[in-house]
């Protein structure tokens, strides 16, 4: 994860670099619910009253193969070769629910593509055969072509589109660690903790160093769940994690956090709303 965040940025610093026409906008990270079982994820997307560009970045070492049939990306290093999802697909995948979406809005202009590798080290061996690759370096040259491209929307509908693009992209949740890695939930360390101190925190309304307030770090400590055990979280679950004295305590806090109740009784339990939960708290 730190290796695919660095890659990115690295890239952002070129795209610093592009002459972009006057209406613009660069949306990192999109997550669009497409149908109930579809999304447009995208790592950078331009868009231009010109075009609109996907870049798929990808920050890997060693020597890269794009093979076909079946399509897969193979990374040699150290003598050892290593089977990763095809860009290309992906790729192909983002266009197609991008057309959906523009079609729904009515829409018509180009999609241009790009895998991006982030540092010039990486040995592309064998490339992808219908998307054109580039190294990080390379990518304000590319993005400077495209902008010679004639206006294809108004400004008005460019708008639309930025708008459109903006309310229906979620946030995105990544799969609870516990469900990727081998961790129980007996290694988790259970209780309040100060993020910013490393405290414990016990029978105290904020952080004895640092003031932090305990609904803050109540918030924070539920997102942990979230993020390290699963994607629902029970009554009993928040007792035993975050340490409370009883059921009370717990429904007071899983209801002031806003979240989604999902049945009733004693088979309820709650998951995430579409706002992030501090956004609640904060509020």
């Amino acid at each position: 994860m730190e290796a695919g965040y660095s890659g990115e940025s690295y890239v952002d610093n070129f795209l610093k670099q592009v002459n972009f026409p006057k209406h613009y906008a660069i949306l990192k990270d999109l997550h669009i619910p497409i149908s109930p079982h579809n999304y447009l994820q995208i790592d950078t997307l331009i868009l231009t009253r010109k075009y609109i560009a996907v870049l798929e970045i990808k920050n890997i070492r060693g020597k890269l193969l794009f093979q076909k049939n079946p399509d897969q990306l193979i990374r040699v290093l150290d003598d050892e070769s290593t089977a990763f999802k095809c860009p290309e697909q992906q790729i192909k995948r983002h266009i197609n629910n991008l057309q959906t979406l523009l079609k729904s809005l009515k829409i018509d202009m180009p999609i241009k593509s790009l895998i991006v590798l982030a540092y010039s080290k990486t040995h592309v061996v064998l490339p992808p055969k219908d998307t054109t690759i580039v190294m990080g370096c390379d990518i304000s040259e590319y993005i400077n072509n495209y902008n010679q491209y004639s206006d294809i929307i108004s400004t008005t509908k460019f708008h639309q589109l930025l708008n459109s693009l903006l309310s229906k992209t979620t946030e995105f949740t990544p799969k609870p660690i516990a469900q990727t890695y081998p961790l129980e939930l007996s290694q988790i360390k259970t209780g309040l903790f100060c993020p910013k101190c490393f405290n414990k925190i016990i029978n105290t309304s904020t952080c004895p160093t640092c003031k932090t307030p305990k609904i803050l770090l109540q918030t924070q400590a539920i997102e942990d769940w979230f993020y390290l055990v699963k994607h629902t979280i029970t009554n009993r679950e928040c007792v035993y994690f975050l340490e409370l004295k009883d059921k009370f305590a717990a429904n007071y806090l899983l209801k002031k956090l806003n979240l989604h109740p999902v049945n009733d009784n004693k088979s309820r339990y709650y998951v995430l709303q579409k706002h992030n939960v501090l956004e609640e708290i904060r509020r």
